[in-house]
């Protein structure tokens, strides 16, 4: 009787399983995705300067935590006045476009951003719509010297070569965060003994639209060669180097360190423009204080593997001679060569690695007798491009541009200066030294071949240098899935 009773419940549970889950689709229905293509525009272009230079000390030179600012900066911009955008400097009234190129010099103490706004979401970005860049004559007791850079985009990694922390040496990294999101940074430094261990590189703090400083001495003490890679988390940031030099008891020499270009095997580096050859001369063999007064090449390499380095210094014109400069830099190290022998005159630089670098070269101006002083800039290995870039000119000073062909044939390039086009044609191999107009940007347009620019500028025997950059965000389309 049990058995029966078992076996008739075993059948009837069967039998229920089956009405249940025999076809579970009519039960539960699981919607169909679909991906449909939305275009998105670009967000309005951003580039930032990090505003004037910074006294570390405090107001009396003498405290490690605190700074302040010196004086303010003269930020020279460049908008095309695309029709259907404005540009907002600093946070300004905004200015209008009704295609018609417009050129700004403001001063700027602190942190400062130019923007440009496109409603129509449709403007070409890049350095014809927008670009913009500062400079500054520093004097004081503590620093002297003429410094420079770009103001550029906001972004969440650089890498940046040059500087140094041996005595008399002082480089200061300025890390500048103009969004409303706060940034947290982490950093590697290499020098000439490797990398870094030190403790504190991480979890940086950068907050929302504030400036952070940090002094590289607190890592790397009496370092000769230095190259800093940031990478920020949140909110992007924008980072440079604020390299002085103190000889003896005076302030002698001062520069902004800027990033540099992705890593690479060639190099071109035009505006190596050579002045004051004997007075450096002069000075360097007087005292050790001015061992450093000697046009440099500065070359770190990553991963594991030695470099193989070639670096060509070319004179601009058949009646200025340079000089080749070869050798070995070792792997996860950073490596400097005297760049020796340049008279004055005009060049540029060709540096050819075996495996991938980061590179720049330090140039440097001297005068002996009244009114002696020594000054350096450092260049960054310049952008190649084949499409117009325009560079904003300051209004002060003198500023010179220098533009390479490195090409096998010769290249004609367009240089659009106000309402004029002016043509020149470059040589194969050759570089174009151009004079240009304060306050008056320049459009480099090129016709075919891909040339390398940069910008020199001289304020009174001291010098500085401005990269020719094109600064853009991205457009595109994007799939949404649709459930």
């Amino acid at each position: 009787m049990f058995i029966r009773i078992a076996r008739v419940l075993v059948v009837c549970g069967a039998l229920a399983a089956l009405l249940v889950f025999a076809n579970p689709t009519t039960l539960i229905h699981a919607p169909i995705g679909l991906s449909v293509e939305q275009n998105v525009s670009a967000k309005d272009l951003q580039v930032t300067c990090s505003g004037s230079a910074i006294a570390a000390g405090g107001s009396n030179g003498t405290s490690i935590s605190r700074f302040k600012r010196i004086g303010t900066t003269l930020v020279s911009s460049s908008y095309s006045g695309a029709s259907g955008t404005n540009l907002n400097i600093f946070n300004k009234s905004a200015i209008q476009g009704f295609a018609v190129r417009q050129d700004f010099n403001q001063r700027l103490e602190n942190l400062g951003s130019v923007t440009v706004r496109d409603s129509t979401g449709k403007a070409t970005q890049g350095s014809a719509l927008l670009t913009a860049n500062q400079i500054q004559s520093v004097s004081t007791p503590s620093m002297n010297g003429l410094v420079g850079a770009p103001c550029v985009r906001p972004q969440a990694e650089f890498w940046l070569v040059g500087g140094a922390t041996d005595t008399g040496r002082e480089a200061l990294l300025v890390m500048s965060n103009p969004s409303r999101v706060d940034a947290t940074v982490d950093l590697q430094i290499f020098t000439e003994n490797g990398s870094s261990h030190s403790s504190g590189l991480t979890g940086i703090s950068v907050p929302a639209g504030e400036t952070s400083l940090l002094p590289l001495s607190s890592f790397v003490l009496s370092a000769q060669s230095i190259v800093v890679h940031v990478q920020s988390h949140g909110g992007s940031i924008t980072a440079l180097i604020q390299q002085k030099t103190v000889r003896g008891i005076y302030a002698n020499g001062a520069d902004y360190i800027y990033p540099s270009i992705e890593i690479s095997t060639e190099s071109y580096f035009p505006g190596i423009l050579v002045r004051g050859a004997i007075d450096s001369y002069k000075l360097r063999t007087s005292a050790d204080k001015y061992s450093d007064v000697q046009q440099l090449l500065r070359v770190y390499v990553p991963g594991n593997i030695d470099a193989e380095i070639s670096l060509q210094v070319l004179g601009s014109t058949t009646n200025t001679f340079g000089n080749v400069i070869t050798g070995t830099a070792s792997a996860g190290k950073v490596t400097d060569f005297d760049v020796s022998g340049l008279k004055d005159g005009d060049y540029f630089g060709i540096l050819n690695s075996s495996v991938k670098v980061y590179s720049s070269i330090r140039l440097v101006r001297s005068k002996v007798g009244a009114g002696a002083f020594t000054d350096f800039t450092w260049l960054a290995a310049a952008q190649g491009f084949n499409t117009a870039r325009y560079v904003a000119v300051p209004s002060a000073g003198i500023s010179k541009l220098s533009i390479l062909n490195p090409s096998n044939k010769a290249t004609v390039v367009n240089l659009k200066i106000g309402s004029a086009t002016v043509s020149r044609t470059i040589s194969a191999g050759s570089a174009e030294v151009v004079s240009t107009t304060p306050g008056l940007s320049i459009g480099i347009i090129p016709t075919g071949a891909t040339v390398y620019a940069n910008l020199t500028v001289d304020v009174n025997g001291r010098i500085t240098n401005l990269p020719v950059l094109d600064d853009k965000n991205i457009s595109g389309t994007v799939l949404v899935s649709v459930h």
